[in-house]
């Protein structure tokens, strides 16, 4: 009967931990810097990318830090007295990250290639664009100050477009199969999940 006793503490402690306890190590991740020439580079939108792709890879507690005004407010609230204080967010409980994540755009362009080919009343060809995106990414030891992750990835995808156009007196007709959306943003979640299995192959500690 102890036996069994013993057994479903160790099962329920067990699945405790499982709930409450997290051994990832804490990351912080600051915003991605754009160092291409291109001031409109959205490297906000790829520090996003990254923080997103990062929480579902489950490699780290991610802690928040680019929205801590936010937290501050909700304890600013908390103080005033018009919250339940049982609930109001408590002063100095934020926890301190034990890595920081930093980046950089380093490229993020596409290059075009062929195009439509002229014949003599009819005209037939393939364009095709392929971009690249390069993210140079560090993370750092918050306590020794060593970098624990130093790479640049690049990531690419490509575009075809194949079509027909038909050349007649006083105007021009053409049609193509397909589109170039978002090519830019496929190759930039390619880099990005890059990244996210060579971290997924790093050993961390807490």
């Amino acid at each position: 009967m102890k036996k069994n006793l013993l057994s479903v503490i160790v099962i329920l402690l067990v699945l405790v931990c499982a709930v409450t306890c997290d051994a990832r190590p804490r990351l912080a991740i600051r915003p991605f810097a754009n160092k291409t020439t291109n001031p409109n580079i959205p490297a906000d939108a790829i520090t996003d990318m990254m923080t997103t792709e990062l929480n579902k890879a489950r490699i780290f507690s991610l802690m928040e830090r680019e929205r801590l005004d936010y937290i501050g407010e909700e304890i600013r609230l908390g103080q005033s007295g018009l919250m339940d204080p049982s609930t109001a967010p408590r002063v100095g409980k934020i926890k301190g990250a034990q890595y920081t994540m930093t980046g950089a755009v380093t490229v993020y362009h596409f290059n075009k290639s062929g195009g439509i080919a002229a014949v003599p009343g009819l005209a037939g060809g393939a364009a095709a664009k392929t971009a690249y995106v390069v993210i140079d990414l560090r993370i750092v030891n918050n306590e020794t100050g060593e970098v624990e992750y130093a790479e640049v990835r690049q990531g690419s995808a490509k575009r075809e477009a194949a079509g027909m156009a038909a050349a007649f007196p006083g105007f021009f007709v053409a049609g193509g199969s397909r589109s170039y959306g978002g090519i830019l943003a496929s190759a930039t979640r390619d880099a990005v999940m890059q990244h996210v299995r060579a971290l997924q192959e790093y050993t961390w500690y807490e």
